[in-house]
């Protein structure tokens, strides 16, 4: 276990030198349209925090650094990519980060440990989620 964190945490070092993907405007949403509704309404901007969808060399570098963490988090990439998005509203929006990772990369077949969910969000903090 503690090798597969250590690779994970190595392999994140290695990905801040590849600069998260963002060709949008910058912003808390990573370029996303913030939603509007009518003057005055109080609707929440449910797009606020979520980066756009890494593509290419990102998503291949965002797998890799979830399956260092645990294979099973990445098994199914779309699930995975999408869990990374939705994570960084809550990393980015300062929710409890680690029962969230715990939740959403967790399942009824496999756990995510404490540990797991702290490497995750440290993945996440350096590639995806930086603004």
């Amino acid at each position: 276990m503690r090798t597969r964190l250590s690779t994970a945490v190595l392999l994140a070092a290695v990905l801040l030198a590849v600069p998260a993907c963002s060709s949008g405007t910058g912003g808390p949403g990573g370029g996303a349209t913030p939603s509007t509704g009518a003057p005055g309404s109080k609707v929440p901007d449910i797009s606020e925090g979520i980066p756009e969808e890494p593509t290419g060399v990102e998503r291949a570098a965002l797998l890799a650094a979830l399956k260092a963490v645990d294979p099973a988090l990445a098994a199914d990439a779309d699930k995975a990519v999408a869990n990374a998005r939705q994570q960084c509203a809550t990393i980015n929006g300062g929710g409890n980060a680690v029962a969230a990772a715990q939740s959403r990369f967790g399942s009824a077949d496999h756990q995510v440990t404490e540990e797991q969910a702290k490497a995750v969000n440290e993945v996440l903090k350096r590639t995806l989620c930086t603004s």
